[in-house]
Protein backbone atom coordinates (compact mmCIF):
# COMPACT_ATOMS: atom_id res chain seq x y z
CA UNK A 1 0.00 0.00 0.00
CA UNK A 2 2.76 2.45 1.12
CA UNK A 3 5.59 0.62 -0.34
CA UNK A 4 5.49 -1.64 2.82
CA UNK A 5 3.71 -4.17 4.80
CA UNK A 6 2.27 -1.75 6.90
CA UNK A 7 -0.86 -0.23 6.18
CA UNK A 8 -1.77 3.44 4.83
CA UNK A 9 -1.79 5.73 8.32
CA UNK A 10 -4.56 7.48 5.87
CA UNK A 11 -6.66 4.79 5.87
CA UNK A 12 -9.81 5.56 4.35
CA UNK A 13 -8.70 9.40 4.13
CA UNK A 14 -6.03 8.92 1.55
CA UNK A 15 -6.16 10.28 -1.55
CA UNK A 16 -4.98 6.92 -3.28
CA UNK A 17 -5.96 3.89 -3.94
CA UNK A 18 -4.76 1.10 -1.54
CA UNK A 19 -5.75 -1.80 -4.14
CA UNK A 20 -7.98 -2.16 -7.49
CA UNK A 21 -10.94 -2.49 -5.25
CA UNK A 22 -10.33 1.25 -4.66
CA UNK A 23 -9.69 2.15 -8.30
CA UNK A 24 -11.97 4.77 -9.60
CA UNK A 25 -14.74 2.96 -12.18
CA UNK A 26 -15.47 4.57 -15.68
CA UNK A 27 -19.10 4.65 -15.45
CA UNK A 28 -20.47 4.35 -19.05
CA UNK A 29 -23.73 5.84 -18.71
CA UNK A 30 -24.48 9.67 -18.15
CA UNK A 31 -26.94 8.51 -14.58
CA UNK A 32 -24.11 7.03 -13.35
CA UNK A 33 -21.71 10.14 -13.94
CA UNK A 34 -23.90 12.59 -12.45
CA UNK A 35 -24.73 10.65 -9.44
CA UNK A 36 -20.82 9.86 -8.92
CA UNK A 37 -19.73 13.72 -8.76
CA UNK A 38 -18.25 13.60 -12.11
CA UNK A 39 -20.43 15.93 -14.06
CA UNK A 40 -22.72 18.17 -12.96
CA UNK A 41 -26.10 17.74 -14.90
CA UNK A 42 -26.23 14.50 -16.89
CA UNK A 43 -29.60 16.39 -19.28
CA UNK A 44 -26.67 19.52 -20.35
CA UNK A 45 -23.26 17.53 -20.06
CA UNK A 46 -21.84 18.06 -23.91
CA UNK A 47 -25.21 18.45 -25.90
CA UNK A 48 -25.02 21.86 -27.02
CA UNK A 49 -21.48 23.35 -29.24
CA UNK A 50 -18.68 25.39 -26.65
CA UNK A 51 -19.53 28.89 -27.70
CA UNK A 52 -15.32 29.69 -26.88
CA UNK A 53 -14.46 26.77 -29.52
CA UNK A 54 -17.37 28.31 -32.12
CA UNK A 55 -15.05 31.65 -32.10
CA UNK A 56 -11.98 30.71 -32.01
CA UNK A 57 -11.00 26.97 -32.31
CA UNK A 58 -9.60 26.12 -29.48
CA UNK A 59 -10.82 25.99 -25.84
CA UNK A 60 -8.27 27.16 -22.37
CA UNK A 61 -10.56 23.89 -20.77
CA UNK A 62 -9.86 21.41 -22.80
CA UNK A 63 -10.82 18.02 -22.30
CA UNK A 64 -12.45 19.75 -19.05
CA UNK A 65 -15.09 21.51 -20.38
CA UNK A 66 -18.57 19.97 -20.88
CA UNK A 67 -19.95 21.16 -24.50
CA UNK A 68 -18.68 19.66 -27.47
CA UNK A 69 -16.27 20.71 -29.43
CA UNK A 70 -16.51 19.82 -33.20
CA UNK A 71 -13.31 18.97 -34.71
CA UNK A 72 -14.30 20.04 -38.35
CA UNK A 73 -14.00 24.06 -36.86
CA UNK A 74 -11.25 23.40 -34.49
CA UNK A 75 -7.63 24.99 -35.09
CA UNK A 76 -4.46 24.17 -36.14
CA UNK A 77 -2.62 22.07 -33.71
CA UNK A 78 0.42 23.94 -34.05
CA UNK A 79 -1.48 26.90 -32.20
CA UNK A 80 -3.33 25.83 -29.50
CA UNK A 81 -5.87 28.28 -27.23
CA UNK A 82 -4.45 30.95 -25.67
CA UNK A 83 -6.20 31.66 -23.28
CA UNK A 84 -5.14 29.32 -19.82
CA UNK A 85 -8.06 30.47 -18.06
CA UNK A 86 -9.79 29.70 -14.85
CA UNK A 87 -13.21 30.85 -14.25
CA UNK A 88 -12.16 32.19 -10.39
CA UNK A 89 -9.34 33.74 -8.88
CA UNK A 90 -6.18 31.56 -8.31
CA UNK A 91 -2.84 31.80 -6.75
CA UNK A 92 -1.35 30.62 -10.72
CA UNK A 93 -0.94 34.35 -12.90
CA UNK A 94 -3.29 33.01 -15.80
CA UNK A 95 -6.49 34.88 -17.12
CA UNK A 96 -9.80 34.66 -15.01
CA UNK A 97 -12.45 34.00 -17.77
CA UNK A 98 -15.58 35.41 -15.39
CA UNK A 99 -17.98 34.48 -17.84
CA UNK A 100 -16.87 31.41 -18.70
CA UNK A 101 -19.35 29.15 -16.78
CA UNK A 102 -22.32 32.05 -17.73
CA UNK A 103 -21.67 31.60 -21.26
CA UNK A 104 -21.17 27.40 -20.81
CA UNK A 105 -25.14 27.25 -18.83
CA UNK A 106 -26.82 29.96 -20.48
CA UNK A 107 -27.02 28.01 -23.70
CA UNK A 108 -29.00 25.45 -21.94
CA UNK A 109 -31.58 28.21 -20.87
CA UNK A 110 -34.82 27.85 -22.01
CA UNK A 111 -36.73 30.62 -19.98
CA UNK A 112 -34.94 34.17 -20.74
CA UNK A 113 -35.41 34.82 -16.72
CA UNK A 114 -34.74 31.71 -14.54
CA UNK A 115 -31.54 29.85 -14.76
CA UNK A 116 -32.30 25.97 -16.65
CA UNK A 117 -31.53 24.38 -13.06
CA UNK A 118 -34.32 26.16 -11.06
CA UNK A 119 -37.08 25.70 -13.99
CA UNK A 120 -36.51 22.40 -14.30
CA UNK A 121 -36.87 21.26 -10.68
CA UNK A 122 -38.19 24.18 -8.41
CA UNK A 123 -41.52 25.11 -10.87
CA UNK A 124 -44.90 25.43 -8.71
CA UNK A 125 -46.65 23.88 -11.40
CA UNK A 126 -44.37 20.64 -11.60
CA UNK A 127 -44.87 20.08 -7.98
CA UNK A 128 -47.89 21.30 -6.60
CA UNK A 129 -50.70 19.68 -8.73
CA UNK A 130 -54.43 19.84 -7.85
CA UNK A 131 -57.09 17.48 -9.38
CA UNK A 132 -58.78 20.34 -11.21
CA UNK A 133 -55.37 21.70 -12.82
CA UNK A 134 -55.36 18.05 -14.57
CA UNK A 135 -58.90 18.05 -14.97
CA UNK A 136 -58.79 21.18 -16.97
CA UNK A 137 -55.48 20.72 -18.55
CA UNK A 138 -56.68 16.99 -20.21
CA UNK A 139 -60.33 18.16 -21.31
CA UNK A 140 -58.48 21.16 -23.47
CA UNK A 141 -58.07 20.16 -27.30
CA UNK A 142 -54.48 20.78 -28.73
CA UNK A 143 -55.14 24.12 -30.51
CA UNK A 144 -55.83 25.81 -27.09
CA UNK A 145 -53.02 23.25 -25.37
CA UNK A 146 -50.36 25.76 -26.25
CA UNK A 147 -52.00 28.64 -24.87
CA UNK A 148 -52.48 27.40 -21.40
CA UNK A 149 -48.80 25.71 -21.42
CA UNK A 150 -47.67 29.38 -22.11
CA UNK A 151 -49.98 30.87 -19.41
CA UNK A 152 -48.87 28.26 -17.38
CA UNK A 153 -45.01 28.97 -18.06
CA UNK A 154 -46.03 33.22 -17.17
CA UNK A 155 -47.20 31.96 -13.74
CA UNK A 156 -44.33 29.94 -12.81
CA UNK A 157 -41.90 32.45 -14.07
CA UNK A 158 -43.53 35.08 -11.77
CA UNK A 159 -43.69 33.20 -8.83
CA UNK A 160 -39.78 32.26 -9.06
CA UNK A 161 -38.99 35.75 -9.48
CA UNK A 162 -40.80 36.53 -6.06
CA UNK A 163 -39.76 33.39 -4.64
CA UNK A 164 -43.38 32.60 -4.09
CA UNK A 165 -44.53 28.97 -2.99
CA UNK A 166 -41.05 27.96 -3.68
CA UNK A 167 -38.53 26.75 -1.01
CA UNK A 168 -35.19 28.32 -0.70
CA UNK A 169 -33.45 24.84 1.11
CA UNK A 170 -35.51 21.79 1.52
CA UNK A 171 -38.88 20.45 -0.36
CA UNK A 172 -40.53 17.93 1.60
CA UNK A 173 -37.99 17.55 4.61
CA UNK A 174 -38.40 18.48 7.96
CA UNK A 175 -36.19 21.61 8.73
CA UNK A 176 -33.69 21.38 11.79
CA UNK A 177 -35.51 24.49 13.07
CA UNK A 178 -38.45 26.42 11.98
CA UNK A 179 -37.73 29.72 10.28
CA UNK A 180 -37.74 33.07 12.00
CA UNK A 181 -40.45 35.45 11.29
CA UNK A 182 -38.99 38.44 11.90
CA UNK A 183 -39.25 39.17 8.00
CA UNK A 184 -42.45 38.63 5.98
CA UNK A 185 -42.28 37.89 2.59
CA UNK A 186 -43.23 41.46 1.57
CA UNK A 187 -40.51 42.92 3.63
CA UNK A 188 -38.21 40.64 1.57
CA UNK A 189 -39.45 41.81 -1.41
CA UNK A 190 -39.01 45.61 -0.46
CA UNK A 191 -35.90 45.22 0.75
CA UNK A 192 -34.50 42.67 -2.51
CA UNK A 193 -35.90 45.43 -4.92
CA UNK A 194 -34.11 47.91 -3.12
CA UNK A 195 -30.80 46.27 -3.50
CA UNK A 196 -31.34 45.34 -7.24
CA UNK A 197 -32.88 48.61 -8.00
CA UNK A 198 -30.59 51.44 -7.12
CA UNK A 199 -27.17 52.17 -5.03
CA UNK A 200 -28.43 53.58 -2.45
CA UNK A 201 -27.54 56.67 -0.06
CA UNK A 202 -25.58 54.75 1.71
CA UNK A 203 -23.27 52.75 -0.80
CA UNK A 204 -19.46 54.15 -0.75
CA UNK A 205 -18.47 52.19 -4.20
CA UNK A 206 -20.48 52.56 -7.34
CA UNK A 207 -22.67 50.25 -9.15
CA UNK A 208 -22.40 47.91 -6.50
CA UNK A 209 -26.51 47.21 -7.07
CA UNK A 210 -25.14 46.12 -10.37
CA UNK A 211 -22.54 43.70 -9.41
CA UNK A 212 -24.47 40.59 -9.58
CA UNK A 213 -23.88 41.28 -13.11
CA UNK A 214 -20.61 40.54 -13.48
CA UNK A 215 -18.03 40.10 -10.94
CA UNK A 216 -14.41 38.15 -10.56
CA UNK A 217 -14.92 35.74 -7.91
CA UNK A 218 -12.77 35.87 -4.85
CA UNK A 219 -13.75 34.64 -1.86
CA UNK A 220 -12.97 35.90 1.22
CA UNK A 221 -15.80 35.45 4.20
CA UNK A 222 -17.14 32.33 5.06
CA UNK A 223 -20.66 32.00 5.33
CA UNK A 224 -22.74 28.79 6.66
CA UNK A 225 -19.43 26.91 6.40
CA UNK A 226 -19.01 27.84 3.04
CA UNK A 227 -16.89 30.24 1.03
CA UNK A 228 -18.47 33.22 -0.15
CA UNK A 229 -17.83 36.94 -1.72
CA UNK A 230 -20.17 39.26 -0.36
CA UNK A 231 -21.07 41.68 -3.41
CA UNK A 232 -23.13 44.39 -1.39
CA UNK A 233 -24.14 44.97 2.57
CA UNK A 234 -27.26 46.85 3.21
CA UNK A 235 -28.87 47.98 6.56
CA UNK A 236 -32.79 48.20 6.82
CA UNK A 237 -35.11 49.29 9.48
CA UNK A 238 -38.45 47.68 9.73
CA UNK A 239 -41.16 49.99 9.58
CA UNK A 240 -44.78 49.50 11.57
CA UNK A 241 -47.31 49.85 8.41
CA UNK A 242 -50.99 50.67 9.07
CA UNK A 243 -52.91 49.42 5.54
CA UNK A 244 -55.51 51.10 5.28
CA UNK A 245 -55.10 53.04 1.97
CA UNK A 246 -52.95 51.31 -0.99
CA UNK A 247 -52.17 54.78 -2.45
CA UNK A 248 -50.07 55.77 0.11
CA UNK A 249 -47.99 52.99 1.02
CA UNK A 250 -44.56 52.46 -0.73
CA UNK A 251 -41.52 50.26 -0.47
CA UNK A 252 -39.54 52.42 1.54
CA UNK A 253 -42.63 53.10 4.13
CA UNK A 254 -42.04 49.26 4.84
CA UNK A 255 -38.39 49.12 5.00
CA UNK A 256 -36.32 51.93 5.09
CA UNK A 257 -33.14 51.51 4.36
CA UNK A 258 -30.29 53.29 7.16
CA UNK A 259 -26.18 53.70 7.21
CA UNK A 260 -24.18 51.54 9.21
CA UNK A 261 -23.46 53.66 12.01
CA UNK A 262 -27.43 53.82 12.49
CA UNK A 263 -27.67 50.01 12.69
CA UNK A 264 -25.36 50.09 15.05
CA UNK A 265 -26.54 52.21 17.97
CA UNK A 266 -29.61 50.58 17.64
CA UNK A 267 -28.50 46.96 17.46
CA UNK A 268 -25.32 47.41 20.09
CA UNK A 269 -27.04 47.35 24.02
CA UNK A 270 -23.70 49.27 25.06
CA UNK A 271 -24.34 52.13 22.68
CA UNK A 272 -25.33 55.72 22.86
CA UNK A 273 -28.28 56.13 25.59
CA UNK A 274 -29.84 58.34 23.03
CA UNK A 275 -30.63 55.50 20.91
CA UNK A 276 -33.02 52.76 21.79
CA UNK A 277 -32.13 49.40 21.64
CA UNK A 278 -34.65 47.63 19.75
CA UNK A 279 -32.40 44.54 17.03
CA UNK A 280 -36.12 43.58 16.36
CA UNK A 281 -37.11 46.14 14.09
CA UNK A 282 -33.38 46.10 12.06
CA UNK A 283 -32.07 43.86 9.87
CA UNK A 284 -28.83 43.20 7.98
CA UNK A 285 -28.68 42.23 4.49
CA UNK A 286 -25.58 40.28 2.68
CA UNK A 287 -25.71 39.39 -1.46
CA UNK A 288 -23.23 36.93 -1.44
CA UNK A 289 -22.31 35.13 -4.31
CA UNK A 290 -20.75 31.40 -3.51
CA UNK A 291 -19.17 30.75 -6.93
CA UNK A 292 -18.26 32.36 -10.20
CA UNK A 293 -21.38 33.74 -12.48
CA UNK A 294 -23.00 30.76 -14.14
CA UNK A 295 -21.83 28.02 -12.01
CA UNK A 296 -24.17 25.68 -10.29
CA UNK A 297 -22.95 26.33 -7.10
CA UNK A 298 -22.81 30.49 -7.86
CA UNK A 299 -25.92 30.74 -5.68
CA UNK A 300 -26.52 34.21 -5.80
CA UNK A 301 -28.56 35.73 -3.13
CA UNK A 302 -29.50 38.03 -0.49
CA UNK A 303 -29.23 36.80 3.51
CA UNK A 304 -30.65 38.61 6.73
CA UNK A 305 -29.11 38.56 9.47
CA UNK A 306 -26.46 36.00 8.53
CA UNK A 307 -23.28 35.95 10.37
CA UNK A 308 -20.52 35.72 7.96
CA UNK A 309 -16.51 35.54 8.89
CA UNK A 310 -13.72 37.50 7.69
CA UNK A 311 -11.22 34.88 6.27
CA UNK A 312 -7.55 35.33 5.84
CA UNK A 313 -5.86 34.08 2.69
CA UNK A 314 -4.24 30.76 4.07
CA UNK A 315 -8.00 29.99 6.22
CA UNK A 316 -9.32 30.43 2.18
CA UNK A 317 -6.99 28.03 1.27
CA UNK A 318 -7.68 25.39 4.01
CA UNK A 319 -11.24 25.47 3.50
CA UNK A 320 -11.14 24.94 0.10
CA UNK A 321 -8.96 21.68 0.54
CA UNK A 322 -11.55 20.47 2.73
CA UNK A 323 -14.56 20.88 1.06
CA UNK A 324 -12.61 19.37 -1.79
CA UNK A 325 -11.68 16.34 -0.15
CA UNK A 326 -15.57 15.92 1.77
CA UNK A 327 -16.79 16.09 -1.67
CA UNK A 328 -14.52 13.54 -2.48
CA UNK A 329 -15.83 11.31 0.34
CA UNK A 330 -19.12 11.96 -0.11
CA UNK A 331 -19.79 11.20 -3.97
CA UNK A 332 -22.66 8.42 -3.31
CA UNK A 333 -24.95 10.88 -2.93
CA UNK A 334 -24.12 13.71 -5.48
CA UNK A 335 -27.54 15.20 -7.31
CA UNK A 336 -27.77 17.44 -10.11
CA UNK A 337 -28.12 21.41 -9.14
CA UNK A 338 -31.69 22.12 -7.24
CA UNK A 339 -32.53 18.26 -7.27
CA UNK A 340 -34.65 18.95 -4.31
CA UNK A 341 -36.44 21.65 -5.40
CA UNK A 342 -35.13 24.07 -3.47
CA UNK A 343 -33.78 27.70 -4.83
CA UNK A 344 -30.67 27.15 -3.05
CA UNK A 345 -28.21 24.56 -5.04
CA UNK A 346 -27.15 21.71 -3.19
CA UNK A 347 -25.45 18.67 -4.74
CA UNK A 348 -24.19 16.45 -2.08
CA UNK A 349 -24.82 16.53 1.52
CA UNK A 350 -20.95 18.16 1.97
CA UNK A 351 -22.89 21.63 0.87
CA UNK A 352 -23.53 24.23 3.87
CA UNK A 353 -23.57 21.24 5.99
CA UNK A 354 -24.55 23.25 8.80
CA UNK A 355 -28.53 23.63 7.28
CA UNK A 356 -30.53 26.51 7.20
CA UNK A 357 -30.22 29.87 8.30
CA UNK A 358 -32.61 31.12 11.15
CA UNK A 359 -34.04 33.50 7.84
CA UNK A 360 -34.39 32.23 4.80
CA UNK A 361 -32.55 33.72 2.46
CA UNK A 362 -33.90 35.60 -1.05
CA UNK A 363 -32.45 34.26 -4.46
CA UNK A 364 -33.27 36.42 -7.30
CA UNK A 365 -33.07 35.49 -10.63
CA UNK A 366 -30.41 36.23 -13.10
CA UNK A 367 -31.66 36.19 -16.78
CA UNK A 368 -29.69 34.69 -19.49
CA UNK A 369 -28.89 38.21 -21.96
CA UNK A 370 -27.29 40.83 -19.23
CA UNK A 371 -29.35 43.48 -21.02
CA UNK A 372 -31.37 46.20 -19.16
CA UNK A 373 -33.99 45.02 -20.75
CA UNK A 374 -34.48 42.00 -18.84
CA UNK A 375 -33.28 42.93 -15.49
CA UNK A 376 -36.11 45.79 -16.07
CA UNK A 377 -38.92 42.81 -16.34
CA UNK A 378 -37.80 41.28 -13.37
CA UNK A 379 -37.77 44.51 -11.41
CA UNK A 380 -41.24 44.89 -12.49
CA UNK A 381 -42.70 41.83 -11.67
CA UNK A 382 -41.08 42.52 -8.40
CA UNK A 383 -42.84 45.75 -8.20
CA UNK A 384 -45.76 44.41 -9.11
CA UNK A 385 -46.11 41.99 -6.61
CA UNK A 386 -45.33 44.18 -3.68
CA UNK A 387 -48.36 46.08 -4.99
CA UNK A 388 -50.21 42.92 -5.26
CA UNK A 389 -49.48 41.92 -1.42
CA UNK A 390 -50.02 45.74 0.01
CA UNK A 391 -53.81 45.88 -1.35
CA UNK A 392 -54.40 42.83 -0.18
CA UNK A 393 -53.36 43.97 3.44
CA UNK A 394 -55.39 46.87 3.21
CA UNK A 395 -58.78 47.14 4.72
CA UNK A 396 -60.61 49.08 1.99
CA UNK A 397 -59.80 47.98 -1.77
CA UNK A 398 -60.43 50.63 -4.45
CA UNK A 399 -61.68 48.60 -7.44
CA UNK A 400 -59.91 50.72 -9.61
CA UNK A 401 -56.76 49.96 -8.05
CA UNK A 402 -57.70 45.94 -8.75
CA UNK A 403 -58.29 46.75 -12.34
CA UNK A 404 -55.24 48.85 -13.00
CA UNK A 405 -52.90 45.98 -10.90
CA UNK A 406 -55.07 43.46 -12.99
CA UNK A 407 -53.76 45.33 -16.49
CA UNK A 408 -50.66 46.10 -15.24
CA UNK A 409 -49.57 41.75 -14.85
CA UNK A 410 -51.23 41.82 -18.58
CA UNK A 411 -48.37 44.12 -19.97
CA UNK A 412 -46.01 42.62 -18.50
CA UNK A 413 -47.13 39.02 -19.43
CA UNK A 414 -46.94 40.27 -23.07
CA UNK A 415 -43.56 41.63 -22.26
CA UNK A 416 -42.65 38.02 -21.37
CA UNK A 417 -44.06 36.55 -24.04
CA UNK A 418 -42.38 38.59 -26.54
CA UNK A 419 -38.81 37.92 -24.87
CA UNK A 420 -39.67 34.13 -24.15
CA UNK A 421 -40.55 33.52 -28.12
CA UNK A 422 -37.31 35.28 -29.47
CA UNK A 423 -35.35 33.31 -26.75
CA UNK A 424 -36.82 30.07 -27.86
CA UNK A 425 -36.42 30.84 -31.82
CA UNK A 426 -32.51 31.47 -31.06
CA UNK A 427 -31.93 28.74 -29.20
CA UNK A 428 -29.33 26.23 -29.56
CA UNK A 429 -31.31 22.51 -30.04
CA UNK A 430 -29.41 19.62 -28.46
CA UNK A 431 -27.43 17.41 -30.27
CA UNK A 432 -29.24 13.98 -31.05
CA UNK A 433 -29.52 11.21 -28.29
CA UNK A 434 -29.85 13.63 -25.89
CA UNK A 435 -33.62 14.55 -26.28
CA UNK A 436 -34.53 12.52 -23.41
CA UNK A 437 -31.77 11.28 -21.64
CA UNK A 438 -32.56 8.05 -19.39
CA UNK A 439 -30.38 5.96 -17.46
CA UNK A 440 -29.21 3.44 -20.25
CA UNK A 441 -28.07 6.83 -22.10
CA UNK A 442 -24.58 6.16 -22.90
CA UNK A 443 -21.69 8.36 -22.07
CA UNK A 444 -19.48 9.89 -25.09
CA UNK A 445 -16.08 9.09 -24.48
CA UNK A 446 -14.61 12.52 -24.83
CA UNK A 447 -15.90 16.73 -25.56
CA UNK A 448 -14.00 16.30 -29.37
CA UNK A 449 -17.31 14.93 -31.44
CA UNK A 450 -18.97 16.16 -34.31
CA UNK A 451 -22.34 18.25 -33.18
CA UNK A 452 -25.52 17.27 -34.66
CA UNK A 453 -28.54 18.77 -33.88
CA UNK A 454 -31.97 16.78 -33.18
CA UNK A 455 -33.61 16.31 -36.62
CA UNK A 456 -36.75 18.21 -35.66
CA UNK A 457 -34.97 21.48 -35.06
CA UNK A 458 -34.60 21.82 -38.74
CA UNK A 459 -36.83 25.16 -38.87
CA UNK A 460 -34.54 26.57 -36.30
CA UNK A 461 -32.43 29.35 -37.35
CA UNK A 462 -29.52 28.73 -35.76
CA UNK A 463 -29.13 25.87 -38.19
CA UNK A 464 -28.88 27.63 -40.59
CA UNK A 465 -26.08 29.68 -39.19
CA UNK A 466 -24.17 26.22 -37.77
CA UNK A 467 -24.33 24.97 -41.71
CA UNK A 468 -23.03 28.23 -43.18
CA UNK A 469 -20.48 29.03 -40.33
CA UNK A 470 -18.83 25.42 -40.78
CA UNK A 471 -19.09 25.92 -44.85
CA UNK A 472 -17.42 28.84 -44.35
CA UNK A 473 -14.81 27.36 -41.81
CA UNK A 474 -14.10 24.38 -44.23
CA UNK A 475 -13.45 26.77 -47.16
CA UNK A 476 -11.02 28.73 -45.46
CA UNK A 477 -9.45 25.52 -44.15
CA UNK A 478 -8.83 24.00 -47.94
CA UNK A 479 -7.16 27.52 -48.68
CA UNK A 480 -4.98 27.62 -45.66
CA UNK A 481 -3.81 23.72 -47.02
CA UNK A 482 -3.16 25.74 -50.97
CA UNK A 483 0.42 25.69 -50.91
CA UNK A 484 0.07 28.92 -52.85
CA UNK A 485 -0.81 31.24 -49.97
CA UNK A 486 1.34 33.10 -48.51
CA UNK A 487 2.65 31.89 -44.96
CA UNK A 488 0.53 33.85 -42.74
CA UNK A 489 -2.42 33.14 -45.27
CA UNK A 490 -1.56 29.63 -44.49
CA UNK A 491 -2.30 29.60 -40.60
CA UNK A 492 -5.63 31.80 -41.03
CA UNK A 493 -8.90 30.10 -39.48
CA UNK A 494 -10.08 32.93 -37.74
CA UNK A 495 -10.12 36.67 -38.10
CA UNK A 496 -7.00 38.78 -37.97
CA UNK A 497 -6.95 39.39 -34.27
CA UNK A 498 -7.45 36.05 -33.91
CA UNK A 499 -4.02 35.67 -35.84
CA UNK A 500 -2.08 37.76 -33.89
CA UNK A 501 -2.92 35.77 -30.73
CA UNK A 502 -2.98 31.85 -31.65
CA UNK A 503 0.48 32.04 -32.07
CA UNK A 504 1.24 33.86 -35.35
CA UNK A 505 3.30 36.55 -33.77
CA UNK A 506 6.37 34.90 -32.68
CA UNK A 507 7.13 34.39 -29.05
CA UNK A 508 9.72 34.94 -26.68
CA UNK A 509 10.59 31.78 -24.03
CA UNK A 510 13.12 32.61 -21.47
CA UNK A 511 13.10 30.76 -17.74
CA UNK A 512 10.30 28.17 -19.06
CA UNK A 513 7.62 31.17 -19.84
CA UNK A 514 6.21 32.13 -22.97
CA UNK A 515 5.32 35.48 -23.07
CA UNK A 516 3.40 37.41 -25.67
CA UNK A 517 3.28 41.65 -26.51
CA UNK A 518 -0.39 42.74 -25.50
CA UNK A 519 -2.07 46.08 -25.50
CA UNK A 520 -2.18 47.55 -22.15
CA UNK A 521 -5.51 48.66 -20.77
CA UNK A 522 -6.78 51.61 -20.43
CA UNK A 523 -6.04 52.24 -17.06
CA UNK A 524 -2.01 51.14 -18.06
CA UNK A 525 -2.30 53.57 -20.65
CA UNK A 526 -3.43 56.68 -18.80
CA UNK A 527 -0.63 56.30 -16.50
CA UNK A 528 2.23 56.62 -18.54
CA UNK A 529 0.54 59.23 -20.35
CA UNK A 530 -1.34 57.91 -23.01
CA UNK A 531 -4.75 59.62 -23.54
CA UNK A 532 -7.82 56.39 -24.74
CA UNK A 533 -8.74 57.17 -28.15
CA UNK A 534 -5.52 59.04 -29.37
CA UNK A 535 -4.00 58.67 -33.25
CA UNK A 536 -1.46 56.61 -31.83
CA UNK A 537 -3.17 53.92 -30.48
CA UNK A 538 -6.00 54.23 -33.33
CA UNK A 539 -3.37 53.50 -36.11
CA UNK A 540 -1.77 50.39 -33.94
CA UNK A 541 -5.69 49.11 -33.38
CA UNK A 542 -6.03 49.51 -37.28
CA UNK A 543 -2.75 47.41 -37.78
CA UNK A 544 -3.97 44.32 -35.37
CA UNK A 545 -7.20 44.14 -36.37
CA UNK A 546 -7.33 45.22 -40.05
CA UNK A 547 -3.66 44.78 -41.30
CA UNK A 548 -3.46 48.28 -42.38
CA UNK A 549 -1.21 49.42 -43.19
CA UNK A 550 1.58 46.45 -43.27
CA UNK A 551 5.12 46.65 -41.93
CA UNK A 552 3.79 49.60 -39.22
CA UNK A 553 4.71 50.66 -36.38
CA UNK A 554 3.74 47.33 -34.42
CA UNK A 555 6.06 45.42 -36.95
CA UNK A 556 8.65 47.01 -36.14
CA UNK A 557 8.08 47.03 -32.81
CA UNK A 558 8.12 43.04 -32.68
CA UNK A 559 11.08 43.03 -34.49
CA UNK A 560 12.59 45.41 -32.55
CA UNK A 561 11.38 43.40 -28.84
CA UNK A 562 12.60 40.34 -30.30
CA UNK A 563 15.82 41.07 -30.76
CA UNK A 564 16.48 42.77 -27.65
CA UNK A 565 15.03 39.67 -26.06
CA UNK A 566 17.03 36.93 -28.39
CA UNK A 567 20.10 36.94 -26.14
CA UNK A 568 20.45 34.39 -23.23
CA UNK A 569 19.21 35.61 -19.70
CA UNK A 570 21.09 35.09 -16.49
CA UNK A 571 20.15 34.55 -13.46
CA UNK A 572 21.09 37.75 -11.85
CA UNK A 573 20.14 40.04 -14.86
CA UNK A 574 16.32 39.36 -15.86
CA UNK A 575 15.54 42.60 -16.83
CA UNK A 576 15.33 41.96 -20.37
CA UNK A 577 12.32 39.60 -19.87
CA UNK A 578 9.96 42.34 -19.39
CA UNK A 579 11.91 44.52 -22.22
CA UNK A 580 8.87 46.55 -23.29
CA UNK A 581 8.11 47.42 -26.61
CA UNK A 582 9.39 51.08 -26.46
CA UNK A 583 8.17 52.21 -29.64
CA UNK A 584 4.67 52.49 -28.79
CA UNK A 585 4.39 53.17 -25.03
CA UNK A 586 1.33 51.41 -24.51
CA UNK A 587 2.62 48.05 -25.69
CA UNK A 588 4.24 45.90 -23.10
CA UNK A 589 5.65 42.01 -23.29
Amino acid sequence: ENGSAKSCPFGANCNYAHGKHELKFRYTTLCLMEGSGQIVNAKTYLARPCMTWVSTGACPFGRRCAAIHDPSISNTSKYPSWLPAASAKTNAKIIVDRLAAHRESIIHQENPLISQSIWENCRPSRHVRNKETVIENDSIDNANKSIFDLEQEWRDTYTLVCNVDTSTFTRGRIRVRAPSKKLSDLQKLCIAHAMRYSDGPFQQEPNCSRLHRDYIFAPTHSLQSELCMILQDRYFLLLDVNFTSAADISPDDIAKEISFNDYKYHTTPWSSMEHSFDPSKYVTAHEVAFAPKGDHSANVSIWFDAFTVKLEQSQIKRSRRLKQKKKTQTRNDHTHPNANGALISRTSSSDFPTGPPDIDPFVPMLPAEDQDKSNDLIMAIMQHRIEYIILNSCLSVNEDQKKKLYLRMKELQKTYMSMAKFHEKWTWPKREGMGHVTVTTKAPPGNIMPYIPLKNNKKNPCMHTWHAFTQTIGALNAQADCPVQSPVASDTKRLGIFLSLDGSIPRTNHGGQVRLPHILSNMGASQIGIVHGSREMDITWNEILLVQPENGVWEAALRLHNKKTETPISNANNKARDTPLSTIPFVQA
